[in-house]
């Protein structure tokens, strides 16, 4: 007890500059360790709840408390819908969405899409190094968004008229007014939502009608022959 009077006794006695100095200094310090955990806390219950108000409860535990998932049957197609908390300690060559994320993902039937990967994201997006983005002619698409890809091609001129406008009418859907990433890796169709806290089901239905869409015409492009 001597020792804490001690110290009340000094802060007291400091100037004041130094006083405002340590008060901010142990807010901080307090919000670093106690703000996360809150948020932790506040995305899983709304995760939570949202499987729940699609009919998929209950959740699926991760690897980790960051992680876990529901599947759901939408349009005839299985989709898994997973929260995440992603960050640069995935290594140095991670350039996708961080923090507190929802991943929506769907096989695609062609075997194709397993050897090819794809991230397509609106302007602004990070963009990975020592890569060159994938351009496909047509400006306003190009414009608009910015591809990446890696693997074997699925078929040469890929990124047709068909195929561009089904990656814009994914993206021009209200549900995704804050943006997020679409990316294609080992066969699966995935769509990463950057503000997961305002997901709710009507949104979430929206996102996987439109995400069926656009995993047809993916499937129906590396189904075309050169």
């Amino acid at each position: 007890m001597s020792g804490m009077q001690e110290a009340i006794d000094g802060y007291l006695a400091a100037p004041a500059w130094v006083q405002v100095a340590l008060a901010f200094f142990a807010l901080t310090f307090v919000a670093m360790v106690v703000g996360p955990r809150i948020t932790q806390r506040r995305v899983r219950r709304r995760f939570d709840a949202l499987a729940q108000a699609v009919g998929a409860a209950p959740v699926a535990p991760g690897h980790d408390q960051f992680t876990a998932s529901f599947s759901v049957l939408h349009g005839g197609r299985p989709f898994t819908v997973r929260r995440e908390l992603r960050s640069t300690r995935r290594g140095n060559s991670y350039r996708g969405p961080r923090g507190h994320l929802v991943v929506s993902e769907t096989p695609l039937s062609n075997s194709r899409w397993k050897m090819h990967g794809i991230d397509i994201a609106e302007r602004g997006a990070l963009a990975r190094l020592g890569t060159t983005p994938l351009r496909s002619g047509d400006e306003t698409f190009d414009a608009r968004f910015t591809v990446w890809q890696d693997g074997v091609v699925v078929r040469e001129h890929w990124l047709d008229a068909p195929t561009r406008a089904a990656f814009s009418a994914f993206f021009d859907q209200p549900a995704l007014k804050d943006g997020g990433t679409v990316w294609v890796q080992e066969g699966l169709l995935q769509y990463i939502s950057d503000t997961p806290e305002r997901l709710d089901a009507a949104a979430l239905s929206a996102i996987l009608d439109q995400q069926s869409a656009l995993a047809s015409a993916l499937e129906k492009t590396a189904a075309i022959h050169q």
